[in-house]
């Protein structure tokens, strides 16, 4: 029988289970009432649509009608989508690794005691049948129910100290760390790098965007220390089997140390990043010749994800979809598996026969097949260097290309997030300006202009939709994202209609989120977190919204001499003092703000009532990483003056100090060189 609260949600993980025999709940009060009144544990299932073990546990367990029946004799169940309820899931992600001192995953399997929602029990995928060294899911769940009845007063105590651990936070500092605290962290994160294979650490293999976002602004504000072990990172991201050379863009994870066979779920939280980050480190190049090679190799990559990979993820509204399933049609990966015949058979009326043979070498497809007797394309010999990485050519990549859109597809996840689609604005609009690609930029700019609402209904908007139909209301992590793509599109176009809305942003995080601490809590009252708003300032395959908010604050203090947005940069810093000291390398992208915290970034305001004799000297700027605000108009910037007559001029600051004026292009830029 199908489930209507299943068949009516947000999310289409949940309308993947309202076939399920289990009776299935959102989190609301509805259902957190029932377990209450009729006195059964919660059992709290967090997954999401892309996710390969969380199908494997619905089609083992949830979809077995003998198991359903004790769930629903038992508990009262409710599934959650990771993505639509980060709150849930950072809250009791944290209380996996207090309890079982490792990190957790998903799907997440936790028990909560109903009258205070504490977890007493949490794991991860449990099979049906013991194996893997793990207890069956049926004897699970017969165990757990047993515990609770009989031993509830040990639940509830321990219920209460994970509460206890939640709240408790390492202290804050009355004064900002360091910048010896993000040079510790480049240093331990720098000795990690895989000098074999490439990356960060051992199998499983991660693309770790925001580490290496770290990575390159360290490289760039020092000397070349640690640039090799950035160049192999890439490249192997690039140029093994984590990229689809075929359609574009990056698959989740590797399973492998070498690069070769993903995890074959897409997501854009990572995409998303991908082109700020690829661009930036081309910008990286010490010399003219490197950061020609590095962009010949890099723009056709970059090329096929945006107008492939992102156009297959492109909803009707222009935004984005959340991610491609790792399966098809329950196996995983068979959409993007060859056979040597079928590449063959692909290419044969369109390519030379010795061509064939050359591809079928360089992709390994005459040798023992890597993924369950077929081929995952990826090279056989690797590039250590960025520069190195060969784009598959087309004549090659369309036919096959073609061939693969016939079979079968992975299912799509059509709910549109706030947060990665900002992500992904900001990485167009810097990959645009960095690369000399306006059309990326546009792209960027017209994507900050669909998620963004208007400035009367920033305060209901939702973390994101399904169709017209509007999730949970948005979190710290979505405004804090909406603000950085809104101030990077500020820095490209300012204007003052921009800067009210960036006001308004502000306002709304400030009195919605801000915490006692200094720093800002992930979720607020509407969401009804369980134990209390976590305030985070540790990345994951994102950045911390807290990270990313002071980055914001700070950038657009310093440029428009806001110093009440320094302070609150400043707080944010403070309040996670105890915290970088106890882990810096998991602070990353805090630790990259702190720096441009501690160091600002050049910024240079441009005053021109004609702005056409300072657009090269503008361009040029802009492909180096400089921020450039130019304006005709007192309506902004107007604290720097306008002159009555001449080309205009232009205020090189840093900081909360500027240089006398230039007013001429050409002694701008020699500024730079």
């Amino acid at each position: 029988m199908t489930n209507p609260r299943m068949l009516n949600a947000t999310s289409p993980y949940l309308q993947a289970h309202a076939e399920n025999p289990v009776d299935w709940h959102e989190w609301n009060d509805e259902a957190l009432a029932l377990a209450r009144r009729e006195d059964r544990p919660i059992l709290l299932s967090i997954g999401y649509a892309a996710c390969h073990w969380c199908h494997v546990m619905a089609r083992e367990s949830f979809s077995d009608p003998d198991i359903a029946a004790v769930m629903n004799r038992h508990f009262v169940s409710i599934k959650v989508d990771r993505e639509e309820r980060p709150d849930l899931d950072k809250t009791f992600q944290t209380a996996h690794a207090l309890l079982n001192q490792r990190g957790g995953g998903w799907p997440l399997t936790a028990f909560l005691n109903p009258d205070d929602l504490t977890p007493f029990f949490i794991g991860t995928y449990f099979p049906a049948q013991a194996r893997y060294g793990m207890p069956g899911f049926a004897d699970l769940l017969e165990r757990v129910q047993s515990v609770y009845r009989q031993k509830g007063d040990q639940t509830r105590q321990q219920g209460e100290a994970v509460r206890r651990a939640l709240a408790s936070a390492p202290p804050g500092s009355d004064v900002v760390p360091p910048i010896s605290s993000v040079d510790a962290a480049r240093a331990r994160l720098e000795s990690a790098f895989d000098e074999m294979h490439g990356g960060l650490g051992g199998a499983p293999k991660f693309p770790q965007l925001p580490i290496l976002d770290f990575l390159i602004d360290e490289a760039g504000s020092r000397a070349a220390d640690g640039r090799g072990g950035l160049d192999h990172a890439l490249a192997a991201i690039l140029g093994g089997g984590l990229f689809d050379h075929l359609d574009g863009g990056i698959f989740r994870y590797c399973v492998d140390a070498d690069w070769t066979i993903p995890h074959f779920e897409k997501m854009l939280v990572d995409n998303a990043q991908l082109p700020g980050t690829l661009a930036r480190f081309c910008r990286l190049a010490s010399d003219p010749d490197e950061y020609e090679a590095r962009r010949r190799a890099i723009m056709p990559l970059l090329e096929r994800s945006i107008r492939h990979f992102f156009e297959r993820m492109r909803l009707p509204d222009g935004t984005y979809a959340a991610s491609l399933d790792a399966d098809t049609q329950g196996e995983e990966g068979v959409t993007y598996l060859w056979t040597s015949e079928q590449v063959r058979s692909a290419l044969e009326e369109t390519v030379a026969p010795s061509t064939i043979d050359s591809f079928i070498a360089r992709f390994g497809l005459d040798r023992k097949p890597n993924f369950e007797g077929r081929w995952h394309l990826a090279p056989a010999h690797r590039a250590r260097r960025v520069a190195a990485v060969e784009p598959l050519d087309d004549s090659l990549r369309r036919p096959l290309l073609a061939l693969r859109d016939e079979r079968p597809q992975p299912r799509r996840d059509d709910k549109s997030l706030v947060g990665l689609n900002a992500l992904l604005a900001t990485g167009l609009i810097r990959a645009g300006s960095l690369l000399d690609r306006d059309d990326w930029s546009e792209e960027g700019m017209a994507l900050v202009e669909r998620i963004t609402p208007a400035r009367g209904d920033l305060a209901t908007m939702p973390t994101g939709h399904l169709g017209e139909r509007p999730a949970a209301p948005a979190f710290l992590d979505d405004f804090a994202y909406l603000l950085e793509a809104q101030a990077e599109a500020f820095f490209l176009r300012p204007d003052a209609e921009r800067q009210a809305m960036i006001e308004s942003i502000i306002a709304l995080v400030v009195e919605r989120f801000a915490d006692e601490s200094g720093g800002f809590r992930l979720s607020h009252a509407a969401h009804g977190s369980p134990v209390g708003s976590l305030v985070v300032f540790t990345d994951d395959a994102q950045p911390a919204g807290n990270a990313v908010l002071a980055d914001a604050l700070a950038g657009l203090g310093y440029a428009l001499g806001r110093t009440d947005w320094l302070d609150l940069a400043e707080g944010i810093f403070k309040a996670a003092a105890g915290s970088i000291e106890r882990a810096p390398q998991a602070h990353i992208r805090l630790l990259a703000a702190l720096r441009r915290f501690h160091q600002p970034p050049t910024v240079v305001v441009i005053k021109a009532r004609d702005s056409a004799a300072w657009a090269p000297a503008v361009r040029c700027l802009r492909s180096r990483g400089v921020i450039v605000l130019t304006s005709g108009s007192d309506d902004v910037l107007a604290d720097k003056s306008l002159p009555d007559a001449g080309p205009g001029l232009a205020y090189v600051c840093r900081g909360t100090s500027c240089l006398p004026p230039e007013d001429d292009p050409d002694r701008l830029l020699a500024q730079f060189t």
